[in-house]
């Protein structure tokens, strides 16, 4: 994409962490924003935050894991802005460290509702209208833990995964059309996501131990690179030295990198 001046973004999970930190890079280059999140607070702290650089701003209030609120806000803004040119499917959702054995099936599926199937509706429901512009993108959030499994993160590194497979798939089917499709893979980012995901009683000191080791790039860091590499065109967007070294591992040793991924989260737990 060229440039952001004058281009309508939505952007789903923008009360905070990448979501507020895009919101306000696109406003000082002069888009339009469309605004959601399930925190109706947050979500005004971001708008006051924008308008400070002249942007006009729209704000709803959406649960991404329930379909119909979707649909409902896909509907609305079409009716009252006509037409979308980017969609940011940012919005997300992450469980504490715990295996599968031990997990929820409730809390599995409230992921996958949140990380998966969020991405999935809000896609199908802005499609018609991205396709029909003259130049348009879809901008999927996965994670490093889209790249590379990691033992006791079995429910996201499943929604990630998902994530990057349907985005992959989409590129494909809107290569004929003016739709450009980006999968953004974010190493550890220091956001709000593993702060306020759910976590089980039993793992909550190594949770901790496992946050400290993932913040190592800045919500703002990481939105000024994901739209340098929108105006790239570079549909595959790494964050951090984390991102880069997970996906080579994964590229250059697709079984050996889980024993070493084993070891360096041992490592982080017990140290």
């Amino acid at each position: 994409m060229r440039n952001f001046k004058d281009k309508i973004a939505v952007i789903t999970g923008a009360g905070s962490g990448i979501g507020q930190a895009l919101a306000i890079e696109l406003a000082k280059k002069g888009a339009t924003l469309i605004l959601s999140d399930k925190n109706a607070d947050t979500l005004a702290d971001t708008q006051k935050m924008v308008q400070t650089f002249g942007a006009d701003c729209y704000t709803y209030t959406v649960d991404v894991s329930v379909e119909k609120e979707i649909t409902d806000f896909a509907k609305k803004v079409l009716k009252e802005h006509h037409h979308i040119d980017l969609l940011f499917n940012n919005a997300g959702f992450a469980l504490g460290k715990i295996s599968l054995k031990e997990v929820k099936m409730e809390d599995f599926k409230k992921i996958m509702d949140v990380n998966l199937y969020g991405v999935l509706h809000h896609t199908k429901a802005f499609l018609n209208s991205l396709v029909e512009r003259p130049e348009a993108a879809v901008i999927n959030i996965s994670s490093l833990f889209g790249l590379v499994g990691v033992a006791d993160q079995v429910a996201y590194c499943t929604s990630k995964f998902a994530v990057r497979g349907f985005t992959e798939s989409l590129r494909m089917e809107l290569m004929d059309t003016n739709v450009e499709v980006y999968c953004v893979h974010p190493g550890g980012i220091n956001t709000n996501i593993y702060k306020n995901a759910v976590h089980y009683e039993k793992n909550a000191a190594l949770d901790k131990k496992f946050q400290k080791a993932l913040e190592r790039t800045s919500p703002e860091q990481a939105a000024k690179v994901i739209l340098k590499h929108i105006e790239r065109k570079d549909e595959k967007i790494l964050i951090g030295v984390d991102a880069v070294l997970g996906d080579r591992l994964a590229r250059t040793m697709p079984v050996g990198y889980t024993k070493i991924i084993k070891r360096m989260s041992d490592y982080i737990t017990k140290n």
